[in-house]
Formats: C-alpha cells, sequence, structure tokens
C-alpha cells in the first residue's frame, strides 16, 4: 500500500500561472517535504482553489439560469392554455429524463450542427455554429451554466407546479377580487407563497445543483471535480486527496443546506402551508 502523502497538496502541479503568495507561505510553514519553492508551477492546491472558483461560477450561474427558467415554465405547467401546457410538458419530460451528462455532450457536439455554417479562415471550410464553438472553446464554463441550468430548470418548474397547485383557491379569488391580472396574482400573490411551500425541496435541489456542477468537466471546465482527477492520476495519492475532496463537498453542501434554512425561516408566513415544522 503507497504511504498517504499529506503534503502532496504542495506539491508542484502542471499548470504555469501567477502564484498566490499566501498558498506558497502556508505550504512553505507547514513544512511539507512535497513542496518546491524553486517550481515554476504553482502547486496542486492553488490548483484546487482555482477548480472551486470554477465550480462555483458554473454553480451560481445555472442557479440563476435555473430558477428563471423553472419559475416560467412551472407558471406555463399551471396555465389554462393548452399549447403553453404541452411546451412546458415536452420541455420538462425532456430535459428531466435525459442524463446530464448526454445534455452536455449535445450542447457541446450536436447543437452547433444544426446551427447555420459560417466560413473559416482557419479550415478555409464553412463550418456549423462557428461562432458557437468559438465560445465553447474559449469559455467552456458558459457551456456548463447553459447544461446544468436548463437540466435543473425543469426539476425546478416541477416543485414550483406543486407550490402553486397547493395554494387554496381563495387566494385566487381574492387576487382577482382585488382587480389584478392573472400576471399580476402570480407575481404579487401565487408565487411568493409558492416558492415559500415548497423552499425545503428547493434546499434539496440547489445541493444536487451544486454537486452536479462538478460533471461539467465534461465540456473542459477545469473544475475542482477536474482538477481532482488530474491529481489523482498524476500523483497516485488516491486515499488522501478523495478524502479531502469529500469533506470539501460536505462543507459545500451543507452550508447551502444551512444557509437555505435561515432563508426558509426569514420567509414564513404565519397561517400558511410553509409554516409547519421541519
Amino acid at each position: 500500500m503507497a504511504h498517504n502523502d499529506w503534503g502532496v497538496f504542495c506539491s508542484s502541479g502542471t499548470e504555469y500561472e501567477d502564484k498566490f503568495a499566501w498558498v506558497e507561505s502556508l505550504c512553505n510553514m507547514s513544512g511539507a517535504h512535497s513542496y518546491d519553492m524553486t517550481s515554476e508551477t504553482v502547486t496542486w492546491f492553488q490548483m484546487l482553489l482555482d477548480g472551486l472558483k470554477w465550480h462555483f461560477v458554473v454553480f451560481f450561474g445555472a442557479v440563476i439560469l435555473a430558477f428563471a427558467l423553472g419559475s416560467l415554465l412551472g407558471v406555463m405547467r399551471t396555465s389554462s392554455n393548452k399549447w403553453l401546457l404541452r411546451v412546458s410538458g415536452f420541455y420538462i419530460e425532456v430535459f428531466r429524463n435525459v442524463p446530464l451528462i448526454i445534455q452536455y455532450f449535445f450542447w457541446l457536439l450536436i447543437f452547433p450542427e444544426c446551427l447555420p455554417g459560417t466560413f473559416s479562415q482557419d479550415s478555409n471550410a464553412v463550418v456549423n455554429g462557428l461562432w458557437y464553438k468559438k465560445i465553447a472553446a474559449t469559455h467552456p464554463w458558459l457551456i456548463g451554466i447553459l447544461g446544468l441550468g436548463l437540466y435543473h430548470a425543469a426539476r425546478i418548474a416541477e416543485n414550483i407546479r406543486a407550490g402553486i397547485q397547493a395554494i387554496p383557491v381563495g387566494q385566487w379569488h381574492a387576487s382577482f377580487a382585488l382587480g389584478l391580472s392573472s400576471l399580476q396574482a402570480y407575481a404579487n400573490t401565487i408565487l411568493p407563497v409558492a416558492y415559500r411551500t415548497v423552499w425545503p425541496t428547493l434546499t434539496s435541489e440547489m445541493m444536487n445543483m451544486f454537486k452536479n456542477a462538478s460533471v461539467a468537466f465534461a465540456v473542459s471546465v477545469l473544475n475542482f471535480y477536474a482538477q481532482t482527477k488530474s491529481m489523482i492520476e498524476l500523483t497516485s495519492q488516491d486515499t488522501v486527496i478523495l478524502i479531502v475532496t469529500t469533506l470539501v463537498y460536505l462543507w459545500f453542501t451543507y452550508t447551502i443546506k444551512v444557509v437555505m434554512a435561515i432563508f426558509e425561516r426569514r420567509l414564513r408566513i404565519p397561517g400558511t402551508l410553509a409554516t409547519g415544522g421541519h
């Protein structure tokens, strides 16, 4: 069995970029025997921090997209318009039942081929979706946000639909009695209560979204998982790296749970369904 080297995080990584002085100092003070002060590459510790940064970029971007689109789809699912019902139902059934990694491959490989062609001077030929492919190559985190956000929008939509349908019909009547239109009723009365009702399930969705952001490595996002995978392959310190990785994921997912619980308590309205004990 290989010796577990906890100083592996201070060994030289594979990237050449500006060093974080505090990371180098921390490794130096810790006395990690694998730390190389003269190395031109940054330490694995810094590479993992950089990967964590891109993990959060994809996560927060996807949260915004998923909640905005999911709320719209949830409203469409409770509409009396049959076309809105069909469109939202089709979207939810497709995106909810296809694995996330397959959707990522679709947005990376299949979707650009469906776009109009543009002449490329590099290949001296017409390339379909050239602008899209350039964005995917230079800003893969955008594809990461797109795939993750659209996937979880379908799941959030069903939560919102359930929250809307749980609202007593009397609140609809009260909204219309005040002279509100359907859109105004949704925006000012129905959706605020629906969010409060389904907040615990949205908490689980947020935690799942954070974990699923790891899959963005499939579209070349150098996130935390991608850096961890490379580190394991190049250092063979599987046990040490996986223990630290597990603790990092546990820490952040539990932090999300705590933050969402704080918001849940602050958003509660006495006398509504959302006031049940947890």
